[in-house]
């Protein structure tokens, strides 16, 4: 508006001039802050991409010299408006371009507005883009933090990775050494299979006699089990031979039974109440005995393992005072009389054997006097011993 003022009052009657001094000040403004505008969005651009506080910082500085340049160039706009008089020789063949120019300032005025409002995007921009600054510092601190703990793993790693080296090569070391135990493991291994086919024929050959062994164990066990036969057999018979004897010895004895396989003695036969040494009728009749198992003795083979088993029973009665513990050992001394007796009659030792069973085995387990007096014996039975192999 200034420059047209000046113009009015030089030439009142050229209308003209000052309109296109007014549109070529307002172009060449337009042009400038579009070059500012420009300006700004590269920085903007190179600061966004960038992310970093440097960049902003220069961005900032930017924006304080476009400032500068625009007093510059406000400046140099009124120089121009001084420099108007040396123009106007131009102006007549500027009017020709007017036109255009004026097409162009349209569309300039357009792209004005359509930077305006880019202008105004970008401010919004920039507070977003100082809001992720923001955030960018503080991952950027995150991520130094990160950092020095990934250094510190890296030279872990780096101290790790050495005393892998030095295990790898201990471990090659190893691996030469154990190539050459494979190979002697190889060659011994030939000489053991060829040990192993000796064996396998070996194992027929023995495989066979085991079979020709097995029928020849076969034979050797049925003639072994028809000898045991025997040998029982041929007990049984002394056994019956001496239960005969026995029978003939003490019939007519109430106080002698026959109980299975064994002759039992009622304790008041052969010995006192609670004493363990055989009473004098009690002598007679183990004497009359031992005639008999005398002679049944020495017709008995060797070779059969028999023995004379008296066993000492007592009733419940605990034993109060005496000699003897208790009933347990009063019954077991009781059996050794009639053994150190029989012996002593000429019975071979070898083949008689004492036991004491006190109160636990009892005949009648009634608490009676009757029940009592069954359960107080001596019993006698010939056995077979076992043999140790």
């Amino acid at each position: 508006m200034a420059l047209a003022r000046i113009g009015n009052a030089r030439r009142v009657e050229n209308f003209t001039w000052p309109g296109f001094v007014d549109a070529l000040a307002t172009l060449l403004m337009v042009i400038i802050f579009v070059l500012m505008v420009f300006v700004l969005v590269q920085v903007n651009l190179a600061y966004r991409v960038s992310g970093q506080d440097a960049t902003l910082g220069e961005m900032r500085q930017q924006l304080a010299s476009l400032g500068e340049l625009l007093s510059l160039e406000r400046r140099a706009s009124a120089a121009l408006a001084a420099d108007l008089a040396q123009i106007t020789a131009q102006l007549n063949a500027s009017n020709n371009q007017r036109d255009d120019l004026q097409a162009q300032l349209a569309s300039l005025q357009t792209a004005l507005a359509s930077r305006n409002t880019e202008i105004d995007k970008l401010a919004r921009q920039q507070a977003d883009t100082e809001a992720a600054l923001a955030a960018a510092k503080a991952s950027l601190d995150a991520r130094l933090g990160a950092l020095q703990l990934a250094e510190g793993q890296l030279a872990l790693a780096q101290a790790q990775k050495q005393s892998a080296d030095r295990m790898i090569e201990s471990l090659q070391a190893e691996t030469t050494a154990s190539k050459a135990e494979v190979a002697q493991l190889t060659a011994a291994l030939a000489a053991v299979r060829l040990r192993v086919e000796e064996l396998t024929a070996l194992l027929g050959e023995k495989e066979q006699q085991a079979a020709k062994d097995k029928v020849a164990i076969a034979n050797l066990g049925k003639s072994l089990n028809n000898a045991l036969a025997s040998r029982v057999q041929e007990l049984q018979r002394f056994r019956s031979e001496f239960f005969g004897r026995l029978r003939d010895v003490l019939k007519g004895r109430d106080d002698v039974q026959i109980v299975g396989d064994r002759f039992v003695f009622q304790s008041e036969v052969l010995f006192a109440q609670g004493q363990a040494e055989i009473g004098t009728d009690g002598r007679q009749q183990l004497a009359q005995l031992a005639v008999a198992l005398t002679d049944i003795a020495s017709q008995i083979p060797d070779d059969i393992n028999w023995i004379l088993q008296v066993d000492g029973h007592t009733d419940n009665i605990p034993l109060r005072a005496g000699r003897y513990r208790d009933n347990w050992d009063l019954s077991t001394e009781r059996a050794l009389s009639v053994v150190r007796f029989l012996r002593d009659q000429g019975l071979p030792a070898n083949r008689l054997a004492a036991a004491g069973y006190g109160e636990f085995q009892p005949l009648d387990s009634r608490d009676t006097n009757d029940a009592r007096r069954v359960n107080r014996r001596i019993e006698l039975k010939i056995t077979q011993r076992a043999t140790l192999k």
